[in-house]
């Protein structure tokens, strides 16, 4: 028995954590990520998404639920999901292939464009050299 509650704790755990860096940004807007970046001095990243991208997808199931990854997010960047379908796209940027990650200061600046979709170590590579 303590074995199941043990291993219904963790799991449960795995879903708050992976909702914590998407799920949020999901309802956030671009204006409210620039005010928690000028406030917490940490970079926005958007993710750039599209309805029926099917990389977009893959990148969501394989690496951006991964916990390590999901660890480094919430502690160095202010995410913020913007499906192209659906919502103007700030800062003068023009639809794009997705998914892109775009890489912003609080200062609005684009500091890199990154389209495609990446394995986890290759991402975590990209975010580790943006912190």
């Amino acid at each position: 028995m303590k074995i199941i509650l043990i291993f219904s704790f963790l799991f449960g755990s795995v879903f708050v954590i992976k909702d914590q860096a998407f799920s949020a940004s999901d309802k956030m807007t671009y204006e409210k990520a620039v005010s928690i970046s000028k406030e917490s001095n940490k970079l926005i990243m958007m993710k750039l998404t599209a309805n029926n991208c099917k990389y977009c997808t893959k990148m969501d199931k394989e690496v951006l639920s991964d916990l390590e990854v999901q660890e480094v997010l919430s502690k160095n960047f202010i995410t913020l999901n913007i499906n192209v379908d659906e919502e103007l796209l700030p800062l003068g940027l023009n639809r794009t292939i997705t998914p892109t990650f775009i890489f912003v200061d609080k200062n609005e600046k684009i500091l890199s464009k990154i389209p495609g979709s990446w394995n986890k170590k290759d991402f975590l590579e990209l975010l580790n050299a943006r912190i």
